[in-house]
């Protein structure tokens, strides 16, 4: 079967789980055992965590934790974005890095840490596409958006200091770097406002073209309605003019109420 959506959709969560499994599998032969490879906060050895810090992962649970939601956001990113996307993981990537090196463990004062996950990447992609679906007011951003916030509303408790809620943090394996997930939830908002008229731009030539969405986003559509109840369905495909004609309003109809009178 014919892959329905762009090829570099598919490439990108490849390349990314590909990198960090690689990563993983290299841990498990003494990378990193005796070295840190994170993001150590304001010490110059752990600047070369704002590059490394997300392939490296603390084991299994951790990895698989931060691999579907990385490959799905990835997809979203890329579907909707395209090679903006690039920019934004790329940039996005270390400036989420150095904002843990600069901010990182600053309380307790003196306290030092290993940042490491992708976490942080995956807060990244989560912020700037719910943000960008809404700052652009696109119908199909904003059903991705409210996609996102189905699948993974909880995230949010993840930019919230363990030591301010510790029972949120009580079924974890190890330590949480919540410093990664609010500063990637940061740099995805500001890339998110960033970006904000790029869509805008796309989709005014589009009128003008007076194209069709393409079946991806049909696709896509589709998908967010199904998730709605029938009345909601209903009331969102009366505002958008998706209700199918009733019969007597057909005017292909050979039978029809309006037909002429002699």
């Amino acid at each position: 079967m014919k892959y329905p959506f762009p090829k570099n959709t598919l490439y990108v969560p490849l390349i990314l789980l590909f990198l960090i499994w690689a990563t993983f599998g290299l841990q498990y032969l003494g990378l990193g055992k005796f070295n840190c490879y994170g993001v150590v906060p304001r010490h110059w050895i752990g600047l070369r965590g704002v590059v490394f810090a997300p392939l490296f992962h603390s084991g299994w649970q951790h990895i698989l934790n931060n691999s579907i939601p990385l490959a799905v956001l990835s997809f979203f990113a890329v579907l909707f974005y395209q090679r903006l996307a690039y920019y934004v993981i790329i940039f996005g990537w270390i400036l989420s890095g150095i904002l843990v090196w600069f901010f990182g463990n600053l309380f307790p004062a003196g306290s030092l840490g290993c940042h490491i996950g992708a976490s942080g990447v995956v807060y990244l992609l989560a912020s700037f596409i719910f943000f960008g679906g809404i700052f652009k007011n696109s119908r199909n951003l904003i059903a991705v958006s409210l996609i996102v916030v189905f699948l993974y509303g909880g995230m949010v408790w993840g930019v919230i200091p363990e030591d301010l809620m510790p029972w949120l943090y009580q079924n974890s394996s190890g330590p949480i770097s919540w410093e990664s997930h609010l500063s990637g939830a940061l740099v995805g908002l500001f890339f998110a406002l960033l970006t904000r008229n790029h869509n805008l731009e796309i989709e005014k030539n589009a009128v003008q073209r007076n194209d069709e969405p393409d079946a991806r986003e049909k696709w896509l559509w589709e998908k967010y309605k199904e998730t709605l109840s029938d009345e909601e369905r209903t009331a969102l495909e009366e505002k958008y003019n998706e209700l199918p004609k009733k019969e007597d309003e057909d005017p292909t109809n050979w039978y029809s109420t309006h037909t002429g009178k002699k």
